[in-house]
């Protein structure tokens, strides 16, 4: 019977204590910027992140993983970011009298080369590759996937995936204008 008894006890508990991490991950805000959504719907962490709030604060670490239902410390960080940060910037409402304004000159790779016509990938911006075609932005992500790729002795290259990857580099460059290419690509090509 004291077995029943404690059994009872320790399932009341880990209830107790299960509710009590839902209630806490409820009132957790995180920071929309400092995470990315992936392709497999997973999130990419681009930077440290402290979360509080949930008993003992802990740090996410920059190029961490969340999966969808897996928990650390009783908290889905994944639903939580699922919840709050939309996978994709909503657009800002036009004005309603705003007069079609033309779009802004569009900057090339060539720019950003030094003298000898190289142009060094560590220094460029999101806001770098936002502001060029999408020509020259596809010339140089693929050239950057081709570099990535060859560095990690991977000698194939999946076109679909590949196309799709550029295009998500892009859409969140075109958001994220402040992060450094090094940075998104590093995280994107994992």
């Amino acid at each position: 019977m004291q077995t029943r008894a404690k059994a009872a006890a320790i399932g009341l508990a880990l209830g107790l204590l299960a509710a009590n991490a839902e209630a806490l991950a409820q009132g957790l805000k995180l920071p929309c910027d400092a995470f990315v959504k992936n392709d497999d719907d997973t999130w990419s962490a681009l930077r440290s992140v402290p979360i509080h709030g949930v008993g003992e604060s802990f740090t996410v670490r920059e190029g961490s993983v969340l999966r969808p239902g897996a928990a650390i410390r009783g908290v889905d960080l994944a639903g939580i970011l699922d919840q709050q940060c939309p996978a994709t910037p909503e657009p800002a409402p036009a004005p309603a009298a705003a007069q079609p304004t033309a779009p802004p000159p569009r900057v090339t790779l060539d720019s950003f080369a030094n003298p000898s016509g190289v142009v060094d990938a560590q220094r460029l911006t999101c806001a770098d590759l936002a502001d060029t075609s999408p020509e020259e932005a596809g010339l140089l992500l693929a050239w950057y996937s081709g570099w990535y790729s060859g560095s990690a002795k991977r000698r194939g290259m999946n076109l679909a995936r590949t196309r799709e990857a550029i295009h998500s580099v892009v859409q969140y460059c075109k958001a994220n204008r402040d992060k450094k290419m090094v940075q998104v690509m590093e995280l994107m090509l994992r």
